[in-house]
């Protein structure tokens, strides 16, 4: 969808191009005023209107550079025409020559005061289609490119990822007259002003309010119309035709609003002026458990440290397992990916583990690297260490060793990537996703054990092929029922026999679907309840439940595997 400020634009347009019932009312109305206060107010706002046309009203906006700004005078500010529906390009042919040339609209405009302004978006009109979308908005090429924005059509938006991940419609458009006859496009200040800085430019806001009642207006006298200056950026020029209407048509030119040094540094990601957080973390150089800075200046590195007693940069802060949580919740956005969790187009933090006592642990210098409202997130969750660092930490980051630490998780996935790669015909990966959706909960919470076991039933369980299985055991004179599933299949299979004889029950996965099915189906409170019991008594935590779990099913795996091989 548009963004809010786009839909109060349009609103707000709709609103103001409403004709007034009193005489009275409609006097003060027809002078523009409400629409100029709009302007003036859009003009500061984080929403710009580069196009809006409603029953009374127009707005276009052009790039202008400022150079060729200074040498226009008010007659050129005022009284120069533009409409997005110009073409960029066209063929010409006739004036005497018998060949067909192509005319842009940059060589239409060379004899005009605004020769060399860009126009933003381009209006299009698909003739001899008569659905309501025919008209469309296409933006300016360079523009979409350089700020990164890309056509979503389920938002009516150009859009791009912002530095935390989140979608942001960076142009919004209304292109059919579907919102009370009023048509827009807009567009999100912060790229806009970066590409205003980046090209030595300011923005022409062009508007035209003609406001009158159509029924008793018979033309504009030849009298001359007024020149009005409002502030330093607004210039305009109105005629009046008392009880029946008048035009205010002119220009805002809207500048940017961050200092130059500001807006580089934004587009090239500098943040000089970046905020950091302090974690409780082990500080091992200086030997005690302190407060240190993710501020590069507060920490030493290999290359410094002869000429400080800083805490090291590879100092680690210990955290709660929950804060993990906010991660795996939304696999669209986020990836958990072994040691490392990513931020879609945003973020990346490097490194972290879990030590013995169940606690998630990162380095100081990689915390760094996260935005400053994410890292007060990891804040929230720091506390003391219980134990230090992982074995498996330890050999990869300090000693540079393989750690051949179990991971019955990582066993899973190796089984199944390698199914993937051979093709085989019993097993079908039934999204790409799903490999890296499956993680180990590390917390108390319910819903993450049963999460992570849906995942792992989509991925393992949901990926065998009943016909493929059927087949098999058909080759091998093993008969089923028809209403048996996979595991029952497999097990048969695995087993080489139908008496019952030597059965080998599959109970890793039985275990999987068992979980998927009472936790995350339709089980009753008291059967879901004492599933849980049972499984905190037996293994302590759901992180130890589920590793034993990963474990049988990763050789039941392999099982299946020689079954078919």
């Amino acid at each position: 969808m548009p963004t809010y400020e786009h839909k109060q634009i349009l609103s707000d347009i709709a609103r103001l191009d409403a004709i007034p019932s009193g005489d009275e009312e409609f006097e003060r109305w027809m002078r523009a005023g409400a629409h100029l206060e709009f302007v003036a107010q859009n003009g500061k706002s984080d929403e710009i209107v580069v196009y809006a046309s409603g029953e009374f009203s127009f707005v276009h906006a052009v790039v202008v550079s400022d150079e060729r700004l200074a040498e226009l005078g008010e007659d050129d500010l005022t009284c120069w025409g533009s409409s997005p529906y110009t073409s960029i390009a066209s063929y010409v042919s006739g004036g005497g020559r018998d060949d067909v040339w192509l005319e842009r609209a940059i060589d239409a405009r060379r004899s005009s005061p605004w020769e060399n302004a860009t126009q933003l978006i381009f209006g299009r009109t698909f003739e001899g289609w008569e659905a309501e979308d025919r008209t469309y908005f296409e933006v300016n090429q360079e523009y979409s490119h350089v700020a990164g924005i890309h056509w979503r059509p389920e938002h009516r938006a150009y859009c791009r990822f912002d530095q935390n991940g989140d979608l942001q419609q960076a142009v919004s458009i209304t292109a059919a007259k579907d919102h009370q006859d009023v048509r827009c496009v807009s567009f999100a200040w912060q790229p806009l002003e970066e590409y205003l800085v980046a090209t030595k430019s300011s923005l022409a806001q062009r508007f035209d309010f003609t406001l009158l009642r159509r029924a008793n207006f018979a033309g504009w006298p030849s009298s001359p119309d007024s020149l009005v200056r409002q502030g330093k950026s607004i210039l305009y020029r109105q005629k009046v035709l008392p009880n029946v209407g008048a035009y205010t048509t002119g220009v805002q030119l809207i500048g940017p609003r961050t200092s130059k040094t500001s807006v580089y540094d934004r587009i090239v990601g500098r943040h000089e002026d970046r905020e950091y957080v302090e974690f409780l973390a082990q500080d091992w150089r200086n030997k005690r458990i302190a407060r240190i800075s993710t501020d590069p200046a507060a920490t030493a590195n290999y290359f410094n440290a002869g000429q400080n007693s800083l805490p090291f940069e590879l100092s680690p802060a210990f955290f709660k397992p929950d804060v993990i949580l906010k991660y795996k919740t939304d696999s669209e956005k986020y990836t958990l990916n072994g040691r490392s969790i990513s931020c879609r187009c945003a973020w990346h933090l490097k490194e972290y583990d879990v030590n013995e006592a169940g606690q998630i642990f990162a380095y100081i210098c990689d915390l760094r690297n996260l935005p400053y409202a994410e890292q007060q997130h990891w804040k929230a969750h720091n506390e003391p260490p219980k134990v230090g660092i992982s074995e498996r930490a330890f050999k990869n980051d300090f000693l540079g060793q393989w750690a051949s630490c179990p991971d019955p998780l990582r066993d899973v996935l190796s089984v199944l990537s390698s199914w993937k790669e051979q093709g085989v015909s019993w097993w079908t990966l039934r999204g790409e996703k799903l490999l890296g959706q499956v993680t180990m909960p590390l917390t108390a919470s319910r819903d993450e054990w049963s999460e992570a076991f849906m995942a792992l039933a989509k991925l393992v369980v949901e990926g065998f092929e009943l016909p493929e299985i059927r087949a098999r055991l058909k080759a091998k004179g093993i008969p089923c029922a028809t209403e048996e599933r996979s595991i029952a299949l497999l097990e048969r299979l695995i087993s080489g026999s139908d008496n019952g004889e030597g059965k080998i029950s599959l109970e890793a996965l039985r275990t999987i679907q068992q979980i998927r099915t009472k936790v995350k189906g339709h089980a009753s409170g008291s059967e879901v309840e004492a599933l849980v019991r049972e499984v905190i008594s037996q293994y302590e935590t759901f992180t130890h439940h589920f590793q034993s779990v990963c474990h049988m099913c990763a050789l039941e795996l392999q099982a299946i595997a020689r079954a078919f091989t």
